[in-house]
C-alpha cells in the first residue's frame, strides 16, 4: 500500500508537470506567419519550447507507467489499452518535437544564406509546419483522448476516485477531441480562443486530478477490498 501511494503521488505530480510543460512548450515564433525569419530570430524561445515539449512527453508516459500496475488489478484490458495509447501519444509528441527543431534549422538556413529560391524554403517550411500542427494538435490529442477515455471508464467502474472527477474527465476528453476534429476540418485554427475554450476543462482537470492524487490518492477502501479478496 505504501509503494502504491507513492506511485499515485508521483503520477499526480507528473500530471501537473505535463500540463505546465505543455503551456511552456508553445513557441509563438513557430506559429507566426513569418516563421521562417521569426524562428531564427527567437532561437532560444524555440529551443525552450522543444525542451518543454520533450518534458511533456516524458510526463505523459510517466503517468501511464506509474498508474498501470495499480489500475490493471481492476481491469487488465482497459489498463493495457490506456498504457498503449499513452505510449503512442508519447511517440507522437517526440516526433512533433523533432519537427519543431527541423523548422528551426530551416529558418536558420534561410536567414543565414538569404537564398534566391525562397519559394522552395517556403514550401518545405509550410509542409513541416502543417505536419507539426496535425501531429501536435490533431492526431496526438485524439490518441491521448482515446487513452484518457479508457482511463476514466476504468476509474468509474473501479471507484478509485470520486465519480464527479471521472465524469469531468470524460466530458473534458470529449471536448478536447472535438477541438482537434474542428482543426482537422479547418473549422477552427490552432491556438485560437475557440480551441483554447474547448481544451480548458481538460487543462483544469489535469491540475485538479493531479492535486487529488498527490493529497488524497486513490480510494483506500476500494484498494483495501481488493487486497482482502486477494488474500482469500
Amino acid at each position: 500500500m505504501g509503494s502504491e501511494k507513492l506511485k499515485t503521488r508521483f503520477a499526480g505530480l507528473f500530471m501537473i508537470v505535463g500540463m505546465a510543460a505543455g503551456i511552456f512548450s508553445v513557441a509563438p515564433a513557430i506559429d507566426s506567419r513569418h516563421y521562417l525569419t521569426e524562428a531564427a530570430a527567437h532561437f532560444n524561445q524555440v529551443i525552450v519550447g522543444a525542451v518543454f515539449q520533450f518534458i511533456m512527453a516524458l510526463s505523459y508516459l510517466g503517468v501511464a507507467l506509474l498508474l498501470y500496475p495499480i489500475i490493471r488489478r481492476f481491469s487488465g484490458s482497459l489498463a493495457i489499452g490506456f498504457l498503449s495509447f499513452r505510449i503512442i501519444a508519447t511517440n507522437l509528441v517526440i516526433f512533433g518535437t523533432i519537427l519543431l527543431l527541423l523548422i528551426l534549422a530551416l529558418s536558420n538556413e534561410f536567414v543565414s544564406n538569404s537564398p534566391e529560391n525562397a519559394s522552395n524554403f517556403q514550401a518545405l517550411g509550410n509542409a513541416l509546419k502543417i505536419t507539426r500542427d496535425y501531429i501536435n494538435h490533431v492526431f496526438m490529442v485524439l490518441i491521448l483522448c482515446i487513452g484518457n477515455f479508457i482511463l476514466y471508464i476504468l476509474l468509474i467502474r473501479s471507484k478509485l476516485i470520486p465519480l464527479w472527477l471521472s465524469i469531468w474527465g470524460l466530458v473534458g476528453t470529449l471536448l478536447s477531441a472535438v477541438a482537434s476534429v474542428l482543426i482537422l476540418f479547418h473549422i477552427v485554427d490552432v491556438i485560437t480562443s475557440e480551441y483554447l475554450i474547448l481544451n480548458m476543462p481538460t487543462a483544469i482537470l489535469e491540475l485538479v486530478l493531479g492535486m487529488w492524487l498527490i493529497v488524497v490518492g486513490f480510494n483506500k477502501k476500494v484498494l483495501q477490498k481488493y487486497y482482502t479478496r486477494k488474500r482469500k
